[in-house]
């Protein structure tokens, strides 16, 4: 089988491409990301892994070799699901590999807001030795985290925060009350969440219904001020709702690891807000975890065609398993 490798972020493919050699399959690397260009790739291929390629229904039309698709990642929002299923393609992603890995780079980002991390770290670097620039600091211990999904990784940083000694609510319909508990969470609505909360943390996957979900209604919602955090897709959150939740001080500060332009010119809006920071997409780094994603990916695509469908980690399943 014909396997391409479409994109991707790390520098070296050696893991993957050595388990697709061993299996046998043909395997090629190239670097792109547009819909005519990865039509263009993968001409003739059985199986492509991506990371952020795009793959439409155009690219799928275009494609009526193309058996499966393996994503580096654990979203999926570069693959339209519905015109794969339509078309027959399998789809499968790398769903757990940085649990752990964003949870703690959530919480280190809410510590560091509420901790003034990053100010006090730049004023040293300018030669500015003053504690009392920051803003008016509360303890830590006794503060009320608020999730704003309560998946995964988020009751992960949820058994962080409670070692900081934080209370922790959550806004999700769709988690069973028991496992809310046992994670020990308290599920409220969301305007008991803006109510109570003196920081957020809002990591939902992005799909039709979470586009922008985290909007001016949303922010509305703050009582106290809260830092705002957000780890999964920048498309969840409207950013000018944002910008203006910065400057009006419903927020009081925020980090952001994902904004909407995964390709930013740093002139868009919220590059000019007050009172944010940034890290660039990068809350899912460890060597280990980039290892068991790679692995993830290329063993996705062997034990599919060696028929091994329970080994698959599936999103969309071919028709008929």
């Amino acid at each position: 089988m014909r396997v391409v490798i479409v994109d991707h972020s790390h520098e070296d493919c050696s893991t993957e491409v050595g388990i697709l050699q061993a299996a046998g399959h043909e395997v090629e690397v190239t670097q792109v990301h547009e819909e005519r260009d990865v039509i263009a790739a993968l001409r003739g291929a059985d199986a492509a892994i991506a990371e952020y390629g795009l793959f439409t229904d155009a690219v799928f039309q275009a494609l009526p070799n193309l058996k499966m698709v393996s994503n580096f990642a654990m979203g999926v929002d570069n693959i339209d699901l519905d015109a794969a299923r339509a078309r027959g393609v399998a789809v499968a992603n790398s769903p757990d590999y940085c649990f752990d890995e964003v949870a703690e780079h959530g919480m280190a980002l809410i510590a560091a807001l509420l901790r003034n991390v990053v100010d006090y770290a730049i004023d040293v670097k300018n030669h500015i030795w003053d504690w009392s620039k920051a803003p008016k600091l509360k303890r830590i211990h006794g503060l009320t985290l608020g999730l704003i999904g309560c998946g995964q990784i988020p009751r992960r940083a949820a058994r962080i925060a409670q070692g900081f000694g934080m209370e922790v609510i959550g806004y999700d319909p769709f988690l069973p009350e028991e496992t809310a508990r046992a994670a020990g969470i308290e599920l409220v609505s969301m305007e008991e969440l803006g109510a109570r909360a003196d920081a957020v943390l809002s990591h939902v996957p992005l799909s039709k219904s979470t586009r922008e979900m985290v909007n001016q209604d949303v922010f509305r919602l703050f009582r106290k001020q809260p830092v705002f955090v957000n780890t999964s897709r920048g498309l969840t959150v409207d950013e000018h709702a944002l910008c203006e939740a910065l400057r009006n001080g419903t927020i009081s500060r925020a980090a952001l690891d994902v904004i909407v332009s995964e390709t930013p010119d740093f002139t868009e809006e919220i590059f000019s807000a007050p009172h944010v920071f940034f890290t660039p997409h990068a809350a899912f780094y460890s060597e280990t975890a980039l290892d068991e994603a790679n692995r993830t990916a290329a063993n996705n695509v062997v034990a599919f065609f060696n028929g091994e469908y329970d080994k698959v980690r599936f999103v969309v399943q071919p028709a008929g398993r």
